[in-house]
């Protein structure tokens, strides 16, 4: 069964959130609701940060599949958003033709100022949903135009539309530099003033990311479908390689020679299709599954260390640190 609704009921079945669940009482404009349990179990947060700068974060799991069907309107603002978790597409009905764009996890997608066409969005994944976002105003943007014209760069011009322009929109995997940014977004340690001047400077940096990447595809610097279709499949194969031993990875050449490619290549290969280096990508893979045997094992901090490849202690902690925000730990003692 899917459940069927307008954008306008689906913003109408938030309900305000008990008092227990509230993330930062003492914070007015930090607040949580919670949706209709007949549509999601879950709670959406939105933070106002400062003028024109916001953050939405929505964690919930559908009771049943979910089509929400969107008119044409002009949106007042620019939208980064990050799937962390579930799976989805979003149909849009463009001027010249309609786009699907995936609502997947490691996706994030970028939606520029003006006038957005008609969605229909479908969201196909009744396991849990984890959804992060950056809305600003162009007047953000706008400060930090070094130039005395206060004109954005050509690179930056196609983000804010006027209202009866078609808004940009794109859609991208999440870099491992935003995965960084984000889990210390969710993972943020601290409350009242220090948590919003935290939050403030991770907006800004996540902005600062996607937009560096966006002036490079704006630039042609990004030469899409440079890889053979049989080197992505070696590729693609190298990281199975990669992934399967934590403990005990082959060296850079011994990978390149089972999938044969060379090391160039290889590196090459991983940067343009996982936008990492080959070791780096082992990295956030190792963190990643030390995170889930963290919170859902009861495993020391040293075993996690051990299962997931590390033999120092003090490089694990800091890794972890580095990536999620907050030592192993801390974050082990905070989910429980």
């Amino acid at each position: 069964m899917t459940i069927r609704l307008t954008e306008k009921e689906f913003n109408e079945q938030f309900q305000e959130a008990d008092e227990e669940i509230q993330r930062d009482p003492s914070d007015k404009l930090d607040v949580t609701q919670r949706f209709d349990t007949r549509i999601s179990h879950g709670q959406s947060r939105f933070i106002w940060l400062r003028e024109g700068l916001g953050l939405e974060i929505d964690i919930h799991q559908l009771r049943d599949c979910l089509r929400v069907n969107c008119p044409k309107r002009v949106i007042n603002g620019i939208r980064l958003g990050f799937w962390l978790s579930g799976q989805g597409q979003e149909l849009f009905a463009l001027n010249s033709n309609e786009a699907l764009s995936p609502c997947i996890t490691g996706k994030y997608r970028v939606t520029g100022y003006g006038l957005l066409p008609q969605i229909r969005g479908d969201y196909l994944d009744t396991r849990s949903y984890s959804f992060l976002a950056v809305h600003f105003r162009p007047s953000v943007l706008y400060a930090f135009v070094p130039a005395m014209d206060g004109k954005l760069p050509k690179s930056l011009q196609h983000l804010v539309k006027s209202s009866s322009e078609e808004a940009y929109v794109r859609s991208g995997d999440i870099q491992p530099m935003m995965a960084t940014v984000l889990e210390q977004i969710l993972h943020c340690p601290y409350l009242g003033t220090i948590k919003r001047a935290y939050l403030e400077s991770k907006a800004i940096e996540l902005v600062a990311l996607v937009l560096d990447h966006e002036v490079t595809i704006q630039q042609g610097e990004v030469k899409r479908g440079a890889l053979k279709p049989e080197q992505l499949e070696r590729i693609h194969y190298a990281k199975e390689i990669l992934l399967r031993d934590m403990g005990n990875p082959p060296s850079l050449a011994e990978l390149a020679q089972q999938v044969g490619l060379n090391d160039f290549m290889l590196r090459q290969g991983f940067r343009q299709a996982f936008g990492t280096t080959v070791f780096g990508q082992l990295q956030t893979y190792r963190l990643d599954i030390a995170k889930q045997l963290l919170s859902e094992q009861d495993m020391s901090v040293s075993e996690v260390a051990q299962q997931v490849g590390y033999t120092s202690m003090s490089y694990f902690s800091r890794a972890f640190k580095k990536k999620i925000g907050i030592g192993p730990k801390a974050y082990q003692k905070a989910c429980r």
